[in-house]
């Protein structure tokens, strides 16, 4: 029908690594994961978006106390390896969400990262509206969400 898949180039360490931007001309959906810091262009992509799968893969504190070799927290925390719940937060807080009906924080690490610090940090640039905020568990998933 009318859906448009765009693809969104993310800086990861993969080859020509990208997540994608759905669209049927009504509605918008993102989902952005495995990305290692926020672009200009990936900000334009999570424009106008009315749902926004994005990752919080760790806290930077959690991570560099945490038990993974330096060489691993090293390429995590990197510009080519994953968000951390202020790069995902900041991102948001600097987007027009406006259209927005649902926010899902996903890739969360159970080893470096607390639904509980992810809160926090979307709490600092959404206040009363961090409730809103919905989460994939790795195990548990999400159910179906629908875009009014």
């Amino acid at each position: 029908g009318n859906l448009t898949m765009r693809p969104m180039p993310v800086p990861h360490d993969a080859r020509e690594p990208c997540q994608f931007v759905f669209d049927d001309g009504q509605h918008r959906l993102a989902i952005l994961t495995d990305t290692g810091h926020i672009t200009p262009h990936i900000e334009d992509r999570l424009a106008q978006c009315d749902a926004l799968v994005i990752e919080f893969n760790h806290d930077y504190g959690m991570l560099m106390l945490g038990p993974y070799p330096r060489k691993v927290k090293e390429r995590v925390a990197g510009d080519l390896g994953h968000l951390n719940n202020r790069q995902a937060a900041g991102a948001i807080g600097r987007l027009t969400l406006a259209r927005l009906q649902h926010l899902v924080a996903v890739h969360i690490s159970e080893v470096n990262n607390t639904q509980a610090l992810v809160m926090g940090a979307l709490s600092d640039v959404l206040g009363d509206d961090a409730d809103r905020v919905e989460f994939a568990g790795q195990k548990s998933g999400l159910g179906w969400r629908e875009l009014a």
